[in-house]
């Protein structure tokens, strides 16, 4: 009698652990998106609408000023996906307010 008990609970516990190392052997694995192209896209899309518009109307216009403005809002958006940027390229002369 001890015997059967004995090797139900091993055939239990066998069917239980590897029911649970195949259920978490399925999940995929969970890791961040690398948004440094995305980044990198809007930030140059920006750039150079900024500097089509100060070669155009000059660095002290309504819209370069609305342009830097979008090039804030791209560099907000690199930071909050925690993409890093070429500080050099994009956080100089102009491009800052």
């Amino acid at each position: 009698m001890l015997g059967k008990q004995f090797l139900g609970r091993v055939i239990l516990t066998a069917a239980l652990g590897g029911g649970l190392l195949l259920s978490s052997a399925a999940l995929p694995a969970l890791a961040d998106h690398d948004w440094a192209n995305d980044c990198h896209k809007r930030l140059e899309d920006a750039r150079a609408r900024l500097d089509h518009d100060a070669a155009r109307f000059g660095e002290h216009n309504p819209r370069v000023d609305r342009d830097r403005g979008r090039l804030e809002d791209a560099r907000r958006w690199c930071r909050d996906h925690h993409a890093d940027w070429d500080h050099n390229r994009f956080d100089v002369g102009i491009y800052i307010r």
